[in-house]
């Protein structure tokens, strides 16, 4: 034989063994993202619809209430950052009015409707001194804001407890909650509490934060605010069916164009005032105004700092003087 050709068969015979193990280690590999293939069908096959149900679907949160205790919390001090947005006024310089409205709060969240008054923070209502701003809300956990603009609009006090009526309503129905599991799912809202929010992108926990304070509401939650409101007003001295007069005030004024945001996720504003005045009459509740509300109504307003006066209209009558009388509730 050819030395050559002995050469040529050793080469050959040596290259045997390399080729088997890399058709084993291909081999190996392929069975290995097989099952890999399989695993990430079954977690999809069970976690995908757990996903979307909790994301898009469920209507409940997952987290327990303390948490929106605490999303209420992130939102105070995003609040309290932030004072040429939200310049608060302080309960040490203007404690008279935040005795009335602070009892006015108390007397609703008293209801036996209301299931969250132990744990929520209703006691922490505090006032926004915006007089171009006409709106209310309640964070998740109860923390209660309302602006001088609203108050110094209202006409009545009954007006002012239905609008805090609808707004703690969202927070004991746990609107907010379900909008930013929705919105986030479970485990980014609970790693933002429980974490601060690490391993989290900054822009989504600066959007976290964000969207506590201005999430809107779907129509069906609008509705159930509504309602709600009405039968946590039963048991006070207000008239339950206040949000109705509030509305009713904007829509006589400028129809829906003036229906401030947190209010106007619903597109028929009088099927609102409409179904609110439907539950009062279904639940037999008191619809009378009191005058000697009306009263203490104006004498509280004229606690606040004054609104400023446009120089085209006349002043009206709390700002042409003081009520005498005392604005305690």
């Amino acid at each position: 034989m050819d030395p050559s050709e002995h050469r040529n068969l050793n080469y050959e015979g040596n290259n045997r063994p390399e080729r088997s193990g890399i058709f084993r280690l291909l081999h190996m590999l392929r069975s290995f993202f097989y099952s890999i293939r399989k695993i990430i069908l079954v977690v999809l096959a069970i976690g995908l619809p757990i996903f979307i149900y909790f994301g898009f679907i469920a209507e409940d949160p997952v987290f327990e209430p303390q948490y929106d205790v605490e999303i209420g919390r992130q939102s105070v001090m995003s609040i309290e950052q932030d004072p040429d947005e939200y310049p608060l006024l302080s309960p040490e310089d203007y404690p008279e009015a935040y005795d009335y409205i602070r009892n006015m709060v108390k007397e609703i969240a008293a209801s036996p409707e209301v299931q969250y008054a132990d744990l929520f923070k209703y006691d922490s209502v505090q006032i926004i001194h915006r007089d171009d701003v006409l709106n209310a809300f309640c964070t998740p956990g109860g923390y209660v804001y309302v602006y001088t603009g609203l108050i110094h609009y209202l006409d009545h006090p009954d007006d002012l407890a239905g609008v805090l009526g609808h707004e703690i309503a969202h927070a004991e129905l746990r609107h907010s909650a379900i909008r930013l599991q929705k919105e986030y799912g479970r485990e980014r809202i609970l790693e933002f509490l429980l974490v601060g929010g690490v391993g989290l992108p900054g822009l989504i926990q600066a959007k976290i934060l964000k969207d506590m304070l201005t999430l809107n509401y779907s129509r069906d939650q609008e509705s159930d605010a509504d309602a709600y409101s009405v039968r946590y007003l039963k048991d006070t001295r207000y008239a339950c069916n206040g949000a109705a007069a509030f509305f009713d005030k904007l829509i006589v004024e400028d129809g829906d164009a003036s229906i401030p945001e947190f209010l106007s996720s619903h597109p028929d504003s009088g099927a609102r005032v409409r179904d609110i005045n439907a539950e009062a009459t279904r639940i037999g509740c008191d619809t009378s105004y009191e005058e000697v509300d009306t009263a203490k109504w104006k004498a509280f307003k004229a606690l606040l700092p004054a609104p400023e006066v446009d120089e085209d209209q006349p002043p009206t009558e709390e700002q042409n003087g003081e009520p005498d009388t005392d604005p305690e509730t």
